[in-house]
């Protein structure tokens, strides 16, 4: 059993790591890496403590990288992971396991270690990024390597362990497969991340006991420190922090909970990946069936009648399809018979049919929205602008993952012989995406307008077109939705914080990066997007 689970992590593990979105969140990582620390004049912050910052010490630098890695992993890394077992299930592999004599247990643990594989080795560039940063920082050049690389072992590992057994557990149960199960694990990455920082709750990070270790820093410095607060999460603050020396977590501080949480992931990650295997049919529509004939009488003999009940349609509806010129001819689309519309056929047809691929199968997406725009018309002016502007684009991130890709439609090159050019459809495509956002943002800026703040709405038009521009061109290079459902949320996080940097709509009343820029922004998604799909046309 080790040696089959061992082949299928490993082999699972190196067909991912040449993904575009691994490349991406790998990036993403080693920059978080940067910001965790920042080096130079950077005023950004992912651990912040009020006031006050850690000299640059190996067990200083490793924690606060740990911790961001722990916040950024805990999302991007979960969209990265997941959707392994319904792809194996898509392109035939699951099928060709199944006939073989490994188990389901097997099969859910090795896409767990396949999981954490992927994971980890993000975590490990992570590390070795802390460890540049305290050298270039030079503010200590003394190396405890156990200092540096507990807080990753302790706290970031054990915590990304689960969310690997949770990517296996969403990847089984039914209706949390694709974009909804996005959706329901930020809400559960932000309420755990919310919570762990708060006091009375699940201390997910470890943060009261590094904040307790750090003010006994700060008030050893001489400094006042029962009013420090601390929090991890991406922030700018342009004031002068006053340094500290904190040497970090060791060995003598395992104990304190910090050890015993760590047990406490692990085991609920082994806990979660096992569980997927009630939900998990092993490629078999009948196993479900067959899992409970030992239990119910009868349950066996009624399987069986199934099975051959629908073999028996299978036969008779192939002969009826048979054509009467001869058997073997084959239906498939011939790009030959296809006659692409002339270059002066109407762009229309082509916007109508890319914004009806965009809103297929979501009937009920549109009372969400309905119930956003009521509550943007009848909120005061003064809670347009934020909470309720922002809630509206969050609200299609299922919507725009689709744009540039098409994930889970099959081949469909013959069709889209028959489609314009390529670049139109992208362009129609893009348009569609933005159709969207001007739908679910126009009772906000309608409302703007009315209360004569022009600025406000000209600034939540043109950001509500980086979305669509931005979810195309994440398409365009994963070739799949989760890269864009990972980093979006992500960025609407920020913005809805009204981290300056990266407010795109608008929301910190002029302290953005100004419409004109917002709007450079957009352009310049949509070039690198249609940019990006002729190349890869043109490589083929």
């Amino acid at each position: 059993m080790a040696g089959t689970v061992t082949a299928l992590a490993l082999a699972d593990f190196r067909e991912r790591r040449r993904r575009p979105a691994y490349l991406v969140v790998l990036l993403g990582t080693l920059a978080l890496g940067l910001l965790a620390a920042p080096v130079g004049s950077s005023t950004w912050q992912v651990f912040q403590i009020s006031g006050y910052r850690g000299l640059y010490t190996s067990g200083y630098v490793g924690t606060v990288t740990a911790l961001g890695g722990a916040v950024w992993l805990a999302l991007a890394g979960f969209n990265i992971t997941r959707g392994t077992v319904p792809k194996d299930e898509r392109n035939g592999v699951g099928q060709i396991l199944a006939a073989t004599p490994m188990t389901r247990p097997s099969y859910l643990f090795g896409k767990f270690c396949s999981n954490l594989l992927v994971l980890g080795s993000m975590l490990f560039a992570l590390a070795v990024t802390a460890f540049g940063v305290q050298l270039v920082k030079g503010e200590s050049y003394h190396v405890d390597v156990v200092r540096l690389l507990l807080p990753f072992v302790l706290i970031t590992l054990p915590l990304l362990a689960l969310v690997a057994a949770c990517a296996v557990l969403f990847d089984t149960l039914p209706g949390l497969r694709g974009g909804v199960g996005a959706l329901i694990w930020f809400v559960v990455w932000l309420v755990g991340i919310m919570a762990s920082q708060a006091s009375g709750a699940y201390d997910l990070l470890s943060m009261e006991r590094i904040s307790e270790s750090m003010r006994r820093a700060i008030s050893a410095a001489g400094h006042p420190a029962e009013a420090v607060r601390f929090g991890v999460g991406l922030t700018s603050d342009d004031k002068t922090p006053v340094t500290f020396d904190w040497q970090g977590l060791g060995l003598g501080d395992l104990g304190g909970g910090l050890l015993a949480n760590a047990a406490l992931l692990v085991a609920g990650s082994l806990v979660a990946a096992l569980l997927a295997v009630l939900w998990f049919r092993r490629f078999d529509p009948s196993a479900a069936i067959g899992a409970v004939g030992a239990l119910l009488p009868g349950a066996k003999g009624a399987a069986d009648r199934t099975g051959a009940e629908h073999a028996d349609h299978a036969h008779h509806a192939h002969h009826a399809e048979e054509p009467a010129t001869g058997a073997g001819t084959s239906f498939g689309l011939d790009p030959s018979l296809l006659t692409p519309p002339r270059m002066g056929s109407s762009f229309l047809p082509t916007l109508v049919g890319e914004v009806r691929v965009l809103l297929q199968g979501m009937r009920w997406w549109w009372l969400g929205t309905l119930a956003l725009a009521v509550l943007a018309a009848s909120v005061p002016s003064g809670n347009v602008l934020h909470p309720v502007l922002p809630l509206t684009v969050l609200w299609p991130v299922l919507i725009w993952s689709r744009m540039g890709n098409h994930a889970g439609a099959g081949s469909i090159d013959d069709l889209l012989a028959a489609c314009p050019a390529a670049g139109r459809r992208l362009l129609a495509g893009l348009l569609a995406g933005i159709a969207v956002a001007l739908a679910v943002t126009a009772v906000p800026i309608v409302r703007l307008i009315a209360s004569g703040d022009t600025g406000a709405a000209v600034a939540a038009l043109v950001g509500a077109l980086v979305v669509p521009a931005l979810a195309m061109l994440c398409g365009i290079v994963s070739r799949g939705p989760r890269l864009f459902q990972a980093l979006y949320p992500l960025l609407w996080y920020a913005m809805f914080n009204r981290i300056p940097e990266v407010d795109f709509l608008g929301v910190a009343e002029g302290k953005g990066p100004g419409t004109a820029a917002v709007a450079a922004a957009a352009v310049l998604l949509a070039a690198l997007a249609l940019g990006v799909d002729s190349v890869r046309r043109a490589n083929r």
